[in-house]
């Protein structure tokens, strides 16, 4: 990896969301026009851009290496939200405040930021390894994430298990596994649809961002400690642990630059519809985005180069 190409990369992601925040400034991205961008990057763009990583032909995968990097995946969210309850229950004292704070730790924006940062490092191809890393991200969150985030038991939703980006990912397995080809013009036509995942991601988080008071977020003191275990603890302890067991260094960049996302725009869109607290959830989620645009490249060159 050339550290002068990812900076170049970064920059030019951040250039991005800083036209979305002037566009949602100006008002020429509402709130609403931010959630309907928001809903064609998840169900359209997003689940094109999981496809083109495997009907390129480019990358090669076994059923078991599919399944291998699943299960890893599965392990790493349950490792880090054990992780994040005792320093959740340090910050704070009530049970639902502890559960916030613990999701924000844990779960990272590996779908907005994910794509499109691990694309610009990582290449096209790498695109199907976030696709598998996002499916327990789905599954937890609308489980786990519910109950951390209310304070309250939940039941499991199975219509989650029904998302285009899921059925994406399953069908991008199937695909990579059995060496299937499209024809060139199916190809070519979910290729360019899903060339505007990354930029109409950056746009989302942007105009997101332009409707957050950065005041209430910056007098939060809890939410720096919490965007140091996110930012910079996670990645570090995820590079400890998995490169014990994992010599491939691609997938051991992809895990460890997912660790160090930040937190998960989903938890204020949880909060929000099962009563969580929405300001601190946005303010966690735009101070580690802030923030992110330092700590990621800092990451890749301190133990990825």
């Amino acid at each position: 990896m050339d550290m002068q190409v990812i900076l170049n990369q970064m920059v030019v992601l951040f250039i991005l969301l800083t036209v979305g925040f002037v566009g949602g400034k100006a008002k020429l991205l509402s709130v609403d026009a931010g959630k309907i961008l928001s809903k064609i990057v998840i169900n359209i763009t997003a689940p094109c851009t999981i496809l083109t990583s495997v009907l390129s032909g480019d990358i090669s995968i076994t059923a078991g290496e599919t399944a291998v990097f699943l299960a890893i995946s599965f392990l790493h969210y349950l490792f880090f939200i054990v992780a994040s309850l005792p320093v959740a229950r340090l910050l704070c004292k009530n049970k639902e405040g502890r559960g916030l704070y613990s999701y924000m730790a844990a779960f990272g924006n590996t779908a907005f930021m994910g794509f499109p940062v691990i694309i610009a490092i990582f290449g096209s191809t790498s695109a199907f390894y976030v696709a598998l890393f996002n499916i327990p991200f789905v599954l937890l969150t609308f489980s786990v994430g519910i109950i951390l985030i209310s304070g309250k038991g939940s039941k499991f939703d199975p219509k989650i298990l029904i998302s285009p980006s899921i059925i994406a990912a399953l069908a991008a397995a199937i695909i990579a596994v059995t060496g299937f080809r499209a024809p060139a013009v199916i190809t070519e036509s979910i290729r360019l649809i899903g060339n505007m995942t990354t930029p109409g991601s950056m746009l989302v988080i942007g105009s997101t961002l332009a409707f957050v008071s950065f005041k209430d977020v910056f007098s939060e003191w809890r939410l720096y400690p919490t965007s140091l275990f996110k930012l910079i603890f996670m990645p570090v302890l995820s590079w400890l642990v998995f490169r014990q067991f994992i010599s491939n260094e691609v997938i051991l960049g992809i895990l460890v630059i997912l660790s160090g996302m930040p937190t998960a725009a989903m938890s204020a869109m949880v909060a929000i519809e099962y009563g969580g607290d929405e300001r601190i959830a946005s303010g966690g989620v735009s101070m580690t985005t802030l923030l992110s645009g330092v700590t990621i490249p800092l990451v890749v060159y301190l133990l990825l180069m």
